[in-house]
């Protein structure tokens, strides 16, 4: 990093407030203090260990720097919570995965539900003394969350791991290696997400939404109200070919918050595998015009 520069994205003047003053703050820092080499695709501007927390009583996360493709978003939200590997089950998303599937449009490792829902059952015998490991059956990571938060409604047990070292070479290892769900005092339910790799103008505006929504979902479930959503990154970086992206959304206006809420047909019986992209109800999304940007 350039010496007399630092990265942080704690400060009280943006944790909360305007998403795309956030968002504007994280992109100008790292294209004025980032660190430039060359990665797998070309030239990076990137930083260690940067964060950045999102309030979620203060709108919801969605940038209106551009258009973003709202419904895909939730088709992807529903992919990573369903038990269907195959990219041919996002639909209209699914061309931001086809590139990680095989011939057969397997995304296997690949996909988060693959680890959230399905994580792999352990070998009969690979246990260590004084432990006991499932051996014949995956495990549901988020319905056991979910349960966990209903139970015992301030436990900080409410992890779920994506990172799965036993899958090998998979065609991209998830970016984000995990979830921790906690609880706050009067009813507040917080979600971290830390997160290996951050593209930060083709992946992170689309991930910080559907964890959004996945904090709400979950919220939603064990009786709390959603807060707010941290991410932590050990790499944030911009692409050499979107940078003149992010100069010319830096030049742009920022725009009222926009909301989400779930349907109240869904809240009113909350089974989880029932959501569906109409659940999901977007109002005053006012934003710039979409930008088009390739998946690096």
């Amino acid at each position: 990093m350039n010496a007399g520069h630092s990265l942080s994205f704690n400060g009280n003047s943006i944790i909360s407030g305007n998403w795309d003053r956030i968002y504007a703050n994280y992109l100008r820092a790292l294209m004025e203090a980032g660190d430039v080499f060359e990665g797998r695709n070309g030239e990076t501007r990137a930083a260690f260990g940067c964060s950045v927390r999102v309030d979620l009583r203060e709108g919801f996360p969605l940038t209106r720097l551009r258009k973003l493709p709202w419904k895909n978003i939730c088709r992807e939200f529903l992919f990573d919570i369903g038990f269907n590997t195959n990219v041919e089950a996002l639909g209209p998303a699914k061309h931001f995965w086809d590139f990680l599937a095989d011939e057969n449009g397997e995304l296997g490792a690949s996909a988060y539900c693959r680890q959230w829902r399905q994580w792999p059952a352990s070998a009969l015998g690979s246990e260590f003394p004084n432990e006991t490991l499932v051996t014949d059956q995956s495990v549901d990571q988020l319905q056991n969350v979910i349960t966990k938060l209903i139970e015992s409604p301030n436990s900080r047990h409410g992890t779920i791991i994506t990172h799965n070292p036993t899958a090998v070479n998979p065609a991209c290892p998830p970016c984000h290696i995990g979830m921790q769900f906690m609880p706050a005092k009067d009813g507040w339910l917080d979600l971290m997400v830390p997160a290996r790799s951050n593209d930060m103008v083709v992946g992170f505006p689309l991930d910080i939404a559907r964890y959004a929504i996945m904090l709400k979902v979950v919220a939603a479930l064990t009786g709390k109200t959603a807060r707010f959503v941290y991410m932590p990154s050990a790499n944030s970086h911009i692409y050499e070919n979107c940078y003149h992206l992010v100069a010319q959304m830096l030049k742009l206006s920022w725009k009222e918050e926009c909301q989400v809420r779930l349907s109240d047909e869904w809240l009113q019986g909350k089974p989880l595998k029932s959501l569906t992209v109409d659940d999901f109800i977007l109002s005053d999304y006012d934003p710039h015009p979409a930008i088009k940007v390739n998946v690096n």
